[in-house]
């Protein structure tokens, strides 16, 4: 009897498994470990709502802390990585759990001004949405990499300023995963800059990218129209872009 029941608590924790999906920002890094789920799901409490707030204080995430915005759950770290007032490379691992066949990503930065404690959102796109296709469904330890990622040219930042930068990646059934890291700006060449290496920056083979664009510039024979407007650049080109910047050659 107690081998059954074994067998059913590690039957129920793959089931739970398998219906949580995480990222994890490899580079420059990210505020905090936050892949993890804790409380009672919905079937066993009608009344859990993603995030339950327990009588001693703490926190439960049933679903697991990634699906809170803006930045899964993790407050603001004083623990600050350096990063080019430019801009600089992005690398993130999007199949850390199950669950990671396709999916659309965006990036964007929350800007901390003066007499600010924190950026009040994050809503300064700096990479244009793009969909990442995995193997299958399956964990896997792949990861792409965005070796310059720019500015909005609206914005004017400048070296000590603080920033907060966030991925966004919007599951293949709809729910968003949040990650940031919070940086302070320095200048391009300042030594406190993390090198970027193929070691801490790089794609993985086994994980591809698709183009997002609007529906009304297919024609009706499915092919795009030569007036089509380009929502995301093409990822082949920011591939070429990752090899190039580390010293590589296309495969």
């Amino acid at each position: 009897m107690l081998r059954l029941s074994y067998i059913l608590v590690v039957a129920v924790v793959a089931i739970l498994e398998t219906a949580r999906a995480h990222t994890v920002i490899t580079y420059p890094g990210w505020r905090g470990n936050n892949l993890h789920a804790n409380g009672t799901l919905p079937e066993d409490n009608p009344d859990s709502h993603g995030i339950d707030y327990l009588e001693n204080g703490t926190y439960a995430y049933p679903w697991g802390m990634q699906w809170m915005y803006p930045c899964g759950g993790m407050p603001q770290t004083t623990n600050r990585t350096y990063w080019p007032v430019s801009g600089g490379a992005l690398s993130v691992q999007p199949g850390w759990f199950p669950g990671h066949s396709k999916a659309l990503f965006y990036v964007n930065i929350g800007i901390q001004l003066e007499g600010q404690a924190a950026p009040p959102n994050m809503s300064h796109p700096v990479v244009p949405a793009f969909q990442i296709t995995g193997p299958d469904n399956n964990e896997y330890p792949g990861q792409f990499c965005l070796p310059q990622i720019g500015m909005p040219a609206n914005v004017s930042l400048q070296v000590g300023q603080n920033i907060t930068l966030q991925v966004v990646e919007a599951a293949q059934h709809g729910a968003a995963l949040y990650s940031c890291v919070d940086l302070t700006l320095v200048a391009n060449n300042d030594p406190r800059i993390e090198e970027v290496t193929p070691q801490n920056c790089y794609n993985s083979s086994d994980i591809g990218f698709n183009l997002v664009f609007t529906t009304q510039s297919l024609t009706s024979t499915g092919k795009t129209s030569g007036s089509s407007r380009m929502v995301a650049p093409t990822m082949l080109g920011i591939l070429a872009l990752a090899f190039v910047a580390m010293g590589g050659a296309l495969l």
